[in-house]
């Protein structure tokens, strides 16, 4: 499951991985992500959590880097990860330098309690 909620006190959009995530629900969450980007101020901050992921299809890596491409189009100022396994690092680490401009901040936390301190 992907669930996304727009924060507006933060301008912030959360996407939060959660449980089985297949590639079709990820084309899905794409296209709304597409809808709720462009109502926010600039300076738009993106926090992705996936401490509750279970499982997620190979697929669903296409997915994240379209998401990622989309991010950097509408002028996302910072991306904020959680992953709490360390082992995520080099895979995020690498597409991200794939699909994001050299300016895109990022940070990556362990909790999503750090991750929301810093939003905040």
């Amino acid at each position: 499951m992907i669930n996304v909620s727009d924060d507006r006190a933060h301008n912030a959009v959360i996407v939060e991985f959660k449980g089985d995530v297949h590639a079709a629900e990820a084309k899905r969450v794409l296209t709304e992500l597409g809808k709720v980007l462009p109502e926010h101020e600039k300076g738009l901050k993106v926090l992705v959590d996936f401490t509750s992921v279970e499982t997620i299809d190979i697929e669903v890596e296409d997915e994240i880097k379209k998401a990622m491409r989309l991010f950097n189009a509408q002028g996302v100022s910072e991306i904020l990860r959680v992953l709490p396994d360390p082992a995520m690092d080099i895979a995020f680490d690498i597409m991200s330098r794939e699909n994001y401009a050299r300016d895109m901040k990022m940070r990556t936390f362990r909790t999503r309690a750090d991750a929301s301190r810093a939003l905040a």
